[in-house]
């Protein structure tokens, strides 16, 4: 279970972290704030804004894997095979 939560934290440092800050900064608001209605508003800007970067995120790291070669267009050629001259 460690090695798997160790390489799910290096492949996503930045999301992990991020989740981190929106569930501390929710903690506190419920923490502090009374009212149901305020909590809500100030809780849901938090997850909303988490998403947002996740999906920004996660955008560039799938480019950024993407190897060059598979960028760049190859040409499709034919093998070209020597013909038997008669003598």
């Amino acid at each position: 279970m460690k090695k798997w939560l160790k390489k799910v934290y290096e492949g996503n440092k930045s999301i992990v972290w991020a989740a981190v800050v929106a569930i501390v900064l929710a903690l506190l608001v419920l923490w502090r704030v009374q009212d149901e209605v305020t909590r809500f508003t100030l809780i849901m800007p938090l997850f909303a804004g988490f998403i947002l970067f996740s999906i920004l995120t996660t955008a560039d790291e799938e480019l950024d894997d993407v190897g060059d070669g598979e960028m760049v267009e190859t040409k499709s050629e034919t093998p070209k095979t020597k013909k038997a001259s008669k003598k």
